[in-house]
């Protein structure tokens, strides 16, 4: 049975309508992250290289936070390694010991929808979250991401 006649005006219509927003979003996305962006938060990973940040850490595995001093060592102006953001409240963590509880490989942002695949080995430790005092008293205990390079792995028997 062929569509009637408005109906496939109307659809056309909407078609153009999702094309043109399509577009004018890739617009405004290039206006805001241009290439020259895209290469300074290149150099930026780049230049942490030299940081082992490998240490595959696995669930159950005993690791200690490293200190202040030397997690800032790793961190750009922006208080980021590699694009994760150390937030001031996981300062507290520094320098006791924990378990890893698991690797995160794949993430999904909330704002976006948007799924990623983490390219630096990150972990989330057992018992560590975010509590919210910095965020207005949020209830949601989320867990903070930790770089294997702000870890260092200890004997089990160590950790207490």
């Amino acid at each position: 049975m062929p569509y009637h006649p408005l109906y496939v005006r109307v659809n056309l219509r909407a078609k153009k309508v999702y094309l043109d927003l399509k577009l004018s979003l890739i617009s405004q996305f290039r206006k805001i992250f241009p290439k020259k962006d895209v290469e300074r938060i290149t150099n930026i990973t780049s230049s942490h290289s030299s940081v082992n940040n490998d240490l595959n850490l696995q669930p159950g595995e005993c690791v200690q936070v490293l200190s202040i001093d030397e997690i800032s060592a790793t961190l750009d102006q922006k208080r980021k390694f590699k694009g994760l953001y150390f937030m001031p409240e996981m300062e507290k963590f520094c320098g006791k010991k924990f378990k890893v509880f698991k690797k995160v490989e794949i993430i999904k942002l909330e704002s976006t929808g948007e799924v990623r695949k983490l390219r630096s080995p990150s972990v989330f430790l057992e018992g560590v979250y975010c509590n919210g005092e910095r965020h207005e008293g949020c209830d949601r205990a989320c867990f903070h991401f930790w770089r294997e390079a702000w870890l260092k792995r200890i004997d089990g028997n160590n950790h207490s």
